[in-house]
């Protein structure tokens, strides 16, 4: 019977050290260390310092109002720390851009597209639910060649939708694979079963809460499939 099976993005689908080589760029611009593993296994406090490096750079206050402009004509207000984010964001994407550029399917963990490929192929559904905005997900994987036919659930251009609530507006989940406590809490409401892969940024807790542990790709096709 055909399964869904939800992964996440960063330090899951795809290696932790791509994204710390997207993020070198945005790093310099905004004149900040390159983000630790343990910041990004926290992602709204990795998003609030990088909105205050933001504002350092560009005099912009987090207090500020601006006037914004949707693709359907409406207006509507965001505060200065919803700018700065959208700033920061937009750095990021320059840089994951060029990485999926330079590196094609090396983004993914060796062997894990040959996996993915497998469970598309059986008829799996993949649905990938993220932090990272969609547009930023979606060209990756167009710039790195990967065509698989994944359903996206990432964040949009104002971020702020939780995991949990991307998750929990599905009708079936029947695995949840993660790298950071996280990604793998949201599937206990699903009655989804969770893996936590061990390449990526962990937390810690993980352990603790997953009903698989793995360490490959191959041990993860062991469990899939």
């Amino acid at each position: 019977m055909p399964k869904t099976i939800i992964f996440d993005f960063a330090g899951t689908l795809i290696k932790p050290n791509i994204i710390e080589e997207a993020n070198e760029l945005r790093s310099s611009l905004i004149d900040r260390s390159i983000p630790s593993s343990q910041e990004h296994a926290h992602p709204k406090t990795l998003y609030k310092a990088n909105a205050q490096f933001v504002e350092k750079l560009t005099g912009l206050p987090a207090t500020a109002k601006i006037s914004y402009r949707k693709n359907d004509g409406e207006r509507m207000m965001l505060t200065g720390e919803q700018v700065q984010q959208q700033i920061s964001t937009t750095l990021f994407q320059i840089g994951a851009y060029v990485v999926a550029k330079k590196e094609g399917h090396n983004i993914f963990p060796q062997g894990l597209h040959e996996v993915l490929e497998e469970l598309v192929g059986k008829g799996h559904k993949i649905v990938i639910v993220s932090g990272i905005r969609e547009d930023i997900i979606s060209g990756m994987l167009a710039i790195a060649g990967c065509d698989l036919p994944f359903t996206i659930r990432g964040q949009p251009p104002i971020l702020g939708i939780p995991n949990e609530e991307n998750l929990l507006d599905l009708e079936q989940v029947d695995f949840v694979v993660g790298d950071k406590l996280s990604d793998l809490e949201p599937a206990k409401k699903l009655g989804a079963k969770t893996i936590f892969v061990t390449w990526g940024h962990a937390s810690g807790g993980e352990e603790d809460v997953a009903d698989f542990v793995v360490s490959t790709p191959a041990e993860l096709k062991n469990v899939l499939l």
